[in-house]
C-alpha cells in the first residue's frame, strides 16, 4: 500500500519532534540547568524590556524589507497592511509545525486577494529569508576573527564576504530576475536588522549580568551560528537546535554554558511573545486588508476568510 502524503507529513513531524527531544536531552546532560534558571530568574527587567523593544524594531524593519521585495514583483500594498500580514505570519510560524506555515498562508492570501501568481510570491518570500541568512553568514565571517578558537587562516575569512553577496545576487537572478533591482536595498535592510538583533543579544547578556570579559565576539558568533542551525528544517521550529549549538559552542569557546543557553531561551521567549499580536489577525484575516478596501484596491465583499 503506497504511503499517502498525509502519512509522510506525520512521519516528518514525528521525526522532528524526536530530534528536538534528543537535542534537548543532550543539552540537559551537558549543562547545569540550575545555573540556567538562576540566570533567567535574576535577569534585570529593564534590560529585558530594552531587548524586547529592540526585537520589535527589528521585526518592523523586516516588514519594510519584505515590502521592498513585494514592490519589485510588482505587488503594491501599504506598509501598514504588510505589517499586519507579517505579524500574522510570525504567529503562524511559531505555532504551526515546520516554521513556514505563516509564509505559506501569506502567499495564499496575497494570491487570493491580489491575483499575483504563487510562483512570484514564493520567490519574494524565499528572497527575504535567504537575504537574512546571507547577511547572518556575512556577520559570522566577520566575527570569526574575534572568537577564542584557533581556526586556520581565520584572519582571512572576511574575504569570503563578497562571495556570499554575489551568491545572494545570483539566487535572486535565478528565482526572479526582477528582484535583482532591489538587491542593495534588501541587503542594507538585512544588515540593519541583524545589527539590531546583536543589540538584543547584548541587552540580554547585560540583563543576566554575564561576565563577558571582552568575549562579545564569542557570544555574537554563537548567536548567529544558532540562528542558522535553527533554520535547518530537521527539528520542530528549531527547538533544541539553538540550545545545542549554544551548549556545544560555549564549551569550545570557553564561555559560560549556562548563560549561553539562558541567552538562547530568553531570546526565544522574546521572539515568541512579540508574535502574539498576530493572533488577532489570524482570527480576523480580512481586517488586514482594510486599507486596500477603503482605496478600492481589492474587493473583500465576497472574499472574506473569517
Amino acid at each position: 500500500m503506497p504511503v499517502t502524503k498525509r502519512v509522510k507529513n506525520y512521519l516528518k513531524l514525528a521525526l522532528k519532534i524526536l530530534l528536538s527531544g534528543a537535542a534537548i536531552y543532550y543539552v540537559s546532560r551537558k549543562i547545569d540547568f540550575g545555573e540556567v534558571w538562576h540566570a533567567i530568574q535574576n535577569a534585570d527587567d529593564l534590560y529585558l524590556v530594552i531587548a524586547f523593544l529592540l526585537y520589535v524594531l527589528a521585526v518592523l524593519f523586516s516588514t519594510y524589507r519584505l515590502n521592498t521585495i513585494f514592490r519589485a514583483l510588482p505587488l503594491k500594498i501599504s506598509n501598514w497592511t504588510n505589517i499586519k500580514l507579517y505579524w500574522m505570519g510570525l504567529f503562524y510560524n511559531f505555532f504551526l509545525p515546520g516554521g513556514v506555515g505563516g509564509d505559506g498562508y501569506k502567499v495564499f492570501l496575497l494570491n487570493k486577494y491580489f491575483g499575483v501568481k504563487v510562483k512570484k510570491l514564493l520567490s519574494a518570500v524565499f528572497a527575504e529569508r535567504v537575504s537574512g541568512l546571507s547577511v547572518i553568514l556575512i556577520y559570522i565571517l566577520a566575527l570569526v576573527y574575534y572568537i577564542n578558537y584557533d581556526i586556520p587562516y581565520k584572519g582571512w575569512f572576511f574575504l569570503l564576504i563578497p562571495a556570499v553577496s554575489a551568491g545572494y545576487y545570483l539566487f535572486l537572478w535565478i528565482i526572479n530576475r526582477s528582484l535583482t533591482k532591489v538587491f542593495w536595498k534588501v541587503t542594507l535592510w538585512s544588515l540593519v536588522i541583524q545589527g539590531i538583533q546583536m543589540l538584543v543579544v547584548v541587552s540580554i547578556l547585560k540583563a543576566m549580568g554575564t561576565s563577558v570579559n571582552g568575549q562579545w565576539g564569542n557570544y555574537l558568533f554563537l548567536f548567529f551560528l544558532s540562528t542558522i542551525a535553527a533554520a535547518i528544517p530537521v527539528t520542530l521550529g528549531g527547538i533544541g537546535a539553538r540550545e545545542m549549538t549554544y551548549a556545544v559552542g560555549a564549551g569550545y569557546l570557553g564561555i559560560q554554558q549556562g548563560h549561553a543557553v539562558a541567552l538562547s531561551l530568553i531570546f526565544y521567549f522574546i521572539s515568541l511573545t512579540s508574535s502574539i499580536p498576530g493572533l488577532f489577525y489570524s482570527f480576523y484575516t480580512h481586517r488586514i486588508f482594510k486599507h486596500e478596501l477603503r482605496n478600492n484596491t481589492i474587493n473583500l465583499s465576497d472574499k472574506t476568510t473569517s
